[in-house]
């Protein structure tokens, strides 16, 4: 009996010595320590944080002011840090400005959120956090399609991207500083100090606790949309796009839960054109990871496919993001597809697009403006279950196999890229493009006020 007692006891002490150990490690690797170059964070049409970090604690302030002016305005921080972060407000809409913050004395730029509808362009990266060649290839081949492609006639002819996503699993493996340092901040360390990135919560960066010091989100709606009172899960509005960023990870995924309510008031409210969801998680997926395993990922897939889906879909989603697997893949125009690969039909399929060659889709419009409590029940029903495109984009830093046999989807890839979305008024176009250069994959939806389709709808 004491021999057994003994055991225990040493059992237990090892265990605590684990714990202790491994609370060591998580709570050094998350200190945000080094010297950081400024990015910028929450951008608005009237304010945008700035964030830098320095050896030495000294007081942060940065100067700014618009195109043509001297930099004659400044905010400075309260007391002295090594981790600085300043926020500027009452700044103009749509208004270049020029800053620099602390000893940087390079002049950095960024353009605040216009206050009317323009045309956008949207960059969406996906377990991007590998750095390498591969890394650096996809940046670049995205970047010099876009410089290569420019969008009509913008104003902002400075800035190539004018909203930036990435799709969680910034930093591989686990999520610390020192890989943050690696696999976001030197890699995009130029984009990063002009384009405010929007992320989504992976399962790789829930393995520290430096995303949520590192990032700055709208939890109180600064942004758009309404308070989600979290930075896990957050919306925001740019131009005539409503974008939901949603965690699949860390928080309830289930019907009942805080997201899924949050979710269900924030897409009530939205009065713009276009809906765009994006998290960590894909629900239809045959790449590095399988959504019909309950087992793989602890069921995530499974749960936002069933819980989750069925809001955004009733709310009007119109495009679906997500990563994980490290794979292209992109659906038909969808809608009530809750179940198990084996479970999709040809009824889940809400229109073939121009032609039936699933590359031109149409959809009917609510004029922008009009919320879910102005509408008629006639309104209510144009712009619920009408369809959505799930994309898979996780192979931004890395490309892996798998069967890529969804029936769900129409184009599956074992390619690295990313996606490039544009935006112009009532038309969405959305291409895959590889580390290479190619376009592989290209597909648009225009929405139209007039527009019927032959799609019933679904009981679920």
């Amino acid at each position: 009996m004491s021999l057994l007692k003994n055991l225990l006891k040493i059992i237990i002490l090892l265990a605590l010595t684990y714990g202790v150990g491994r609370f060591v490690v998580v709570f050094k690797d998350s200190r945000l320590t080094g010297e950081r170059a400024p990015y910028i964070q929450t951008l608005t049409s009237d304010s945008v944080i700035i964030h830098w970090l320095t050896e030495d604690a000294q007081l942060g302030v940065v100067r700014f002011g618009e195109k043509g002016k001297p930099l004659s305005n400044s905010k400075a921080e309260s007391s002295a840090s090594t981790n600085h972060i300043v926020k500027l407000t009452g700044l103009k809409a749509g208004t270049l400005y020029y800053y620099q913050a602390g000893d940087v004395a390079e002049n950095n730029w960024f353009y605040t959120q216009p206050d009317k509808a323009v045309a956008t362009r949207v960059w969406v990266i996906g377990d991007s956090g590998q750095p390498g060649d591969m890394q650096n290839q996809v940046r670049d081949a995205a970047f010099n399609w876009m410089q290569e492609n420019p969008l009509g006639m913008r104003e902002n002819v400075k800035s190539l991207v004018d909203v930036w996503l990435a799709l969680g699993d910034n930093a591989y493996r686990s999520g610390t500083n020192q890989q943050y340092q690696a696999g976001l901040f030197e890699p995009y360390k130029k984009l990063l100090s002009n384009t405010a990135l929007w992320s989504v919560y992976g399962n790789h960066d829930d393995r520290r606790w430096a995303y949520f010091r590192i990032f700055d989100f709208p939890e109180n709606a600064e942004a758009g949309g309404i308070a989600s009172n979290t930075e896990n899960y957050y919306s925001f509005n740019y131009s005539n796009i409503h974008f939901v960023m949603l965690d699949s990870q860390a928080s309830d995924r289930s019907k009942t839960g805080e997201m899924a309510s949050w979710l269900k008031r924030d897409l009530t409210q939205n009065k713009k054109t276009w809906v765009v969801a994006a998290f960590h998680h894909p629900p239809y997926t045959k790449g590095s990871h399988d959504s019909d395993d309950i087992s793989d990922s602890r069921g995530r897939m499974q749960q936002m496919r069933e819980n989750i889906l069925p809001i955004l879909e009733a709310g009007g989603v119109d495009l679906v993001l997500s990563g994980h697997s490290h794979v292209y893949e992109r659906s038909y125009l969808l809608d009530c597809s809750y179940g198990y690969s084996d479970e999709f039909s040809s009824t889940n399929i809400v229109s073939s697009g121009v032609n039936g060659k699933h590359l031109q889709y149409l959809k009917p419009m609510v004029q922008e403006g009009s919320s879910k409590k102005e509408e008629s029940k006639k309104n209510d029903s144009v712009k619920e279950h009408k369809g959505a495109i799930y994309v898979v984009t996780g192979s931004s830093s890395k490309a892996d196999q798998g069967s890529l046999d969804h029936p769900a989807h129409h184009v599956a890839l074992s390619e690295a890229g990313s996606v490039v979305i544009d935006v112009d008024g009532n038309k969405l176009i959305a291409r895959f493009i590889n580390n290479k250069g190619l376009v592989h994959d290209e597909f648009s939806i225009t929405k139209k006020i007039e527009y019927v389709g032959n799609y019933q709808g679904c009981n679920n």
